[in-house]
């Protein structure tokens, strides 16, 4: 009897394990390609792993094959029978059998492809999709580093400098500027979030010709829950020392 890479159903054995190849009485010399291959086409992908490591792990226990070997000899049974389907009659009553059968056997050639240590497959697959995969990353770089000019458009040689330690007084005006209300009645700045303004100060300013912490910044931003303000830096009044005032009001 041929050796078996495959792990056989023990002949008579009323709990066989899903993956075991053969029927009631054992396996069919030299017929366990055939019971490979009928077992995935039942199969769902997910279950592709543990199928293939359940019988690699049989081929190796037993001293039948190696991991390449095995590896090798599972893509060439799957490869010749696309390769079989592909040449029968696709007239015949059989064909959507046959279409359904190259279908599943595909996805599992994906999964090979996946775990191929050893580039098993045809040089020129594997070459084709390395050169593709090339062409991907390079494309990638080039649109990141079109946005990292794009962003490079709004970096500054040197940020605005706010003398004699008074952030709390920019934080100030930046608070009353988010209030005013144009003529139509609109708000005059929209925003939902507090951190654009954190991170426009970082980003923009300094201190004393020091760089300020976004942390320090975002603190005097701090969002509320609900109606319950969320513990943070206030403005005191002696900080307070500009108001805004609309031109209307001042002709009032």
């Amino acid at each position: 009897m041929k050796t078996s890479y495959f792990k056989p159903r023990k002949p008579f054995s009323f709990s066989p394990h899903p993956f075991d190849l053969g029927t009631f009485m054992g396996l069919w010399d030299g017929h366990d390609d055939n019971h490979f291959l009928l077992k995935i086409y039942r199969m769902e992908e997910k279950k592709f792993p543990d199928y293939y490591i359940h019988h690699q792990n049989y081929a190796l226990e037993n001293n039948l094959d190696s991991e390449e070997d095995f590896f090798r000899h599972v893509l060439r049974i799957v490869q010749n029978r696309i390769k079989h389907y592909e040449l029968q009659d696709p007239f015949s009553r059989n064909h959507a059998m046959h279409r359904n059968s190259v279908q599943k056997l595909q996805q599992f050639q994906k999964y090979l492809n996946r775990i191929d240590q050893w580039n098993a497959r045809p040089s020129h697959i594997v070459i084709a999709e390395k050169e593709e995969l090339i062409q991907k990353q390079k494309e990638e770089i080039e649109k990141l580093t079109a946005r990292l000019s794009e962003l490079n458009e709004y970096e500054v040689l040197q940020k605005i400098s706010i003398e004699d330690n008074a952030l709390p007084t920019l934080v100030d005006l930046l608070k009353q500027m988010s209030r005013l209300t144009l003529p139509s009645g609109r708000n005059f700045l929209a925003c939902d979030k507090k951190s654009p303004y954190s991170k426009m100060i970082s980003k923009y300013f300094s201190q004393d010709g020091k760089d300020i912490p976004l942390e320090t910044s975002r603190n005097y931003f701090v969002e509320k829950k609900g109606e319950i303000p969320i513990k943070g830096t206030t403005v005191r009044k002696e900080h307070q020392i500009f108001e805004i005032i609309p031109v209307t009001e001042l002709k009032k």
